[in-house]
């Protein structure tokens, strides 16, 4: 019997290809301990992200025609972050099968990171075995609940709702820069800039780095906005 046989039960599936699976629960860390390379789940987790993109842009698009596009892409990212995907992970029971070796230091459970590459690479695994039919059915039921049931957390400030757009769609995180102080020291100005891969997305001015960040971060979102959507 399969050591994978417990997950092919849960989601109704007889694999093709076992070696897809075996990969999709190996981190990079067991190569040194096996003497192999590349032998983990790092491509599956490029394949899976896309296809989880996909599915979860469609439910939020189906499910929420009041929201703007701007709105869509926050509330898809709240669904594909770090911390969602590795809640996903652990719900389906997936950590329980990861693979890592002596190098790796801490406890698998706690290390959202994997957790989330782990929930990715499984699907990535499950499209390449049971194609696209199947692996979107599967996805579409993880998420369909809790996408049609979500709201925007209101209460995020402007700094995470960047973060979170930016997410939505790219893994990389946006930046901030003091550009510019001035003032005596005890009352000084600050100018911040937020950036994505180089480019600048806003300015903002405050009293503090923290509220000149803040300020840059809401100037990158309202210029984000289509016309008609800024509040």
């Amino acid at each position: 019997m399969s050591e994978f046989s417990p997950l092919y039960r849960k989601f109704n599936f007889l694999p093709h290809d076992e070696g897809l699976y075996h990969l999709a629960f190996t981190h990079s860390s067991y190569n040194g301990m096996a003497g192999t390379r590349h032998q983990d789940y790092e491509r599956l987790e490029f394949l899976g992200d896309s296809i989880i993109g996909m599915v979860v842009s469609e439910l939020c698009y189906i499910y929420h025609p009041e929201m703007a596009q701007g709105e869509l892409s926050v509330l898809k990212a709240q669904f594909i972050r770090t911390q969602s995907e590795a809640d996903y992970c652990k719900k389906l029971g997936l950590d329980k099968f990861i693979r890592v070796g002596v190098s790796f230091q801490g406890n698998i459970s706690d290390s959202l990171n994997i957790l989330e590459d782990v929930f990715e690479s499984f699907v990535g695994a499950v499209f390449l075995d049971q194609g696209l039919d199947f692996t979107y059915k599967l996805v579409r039921k993880i998420f369909e609940e809790d996408v049609k049931n979500g709201k925007i957390h209101q209460e995020q400030n402007p700094k995470s709702l960047l973060q979170e757009f930016m997410q939505a769609d790219h893994k990389e995180s946006v930046t901030y820069k003091i550009i510019d102080e001035s003032g005596l020291s005890h009352k000084k100005t600050f100018v911040a800039a937020v950036y994505f891969e180089g480019e600048e997305l806003g300015r903002g001015t405050g009293s503090s780095k923290k509220a000149a960040e803040t300020a840059a971060a809401d100037d990158a979102l309202k210029k984000m906005a289509p016309r008609g959507e800024e509040k």
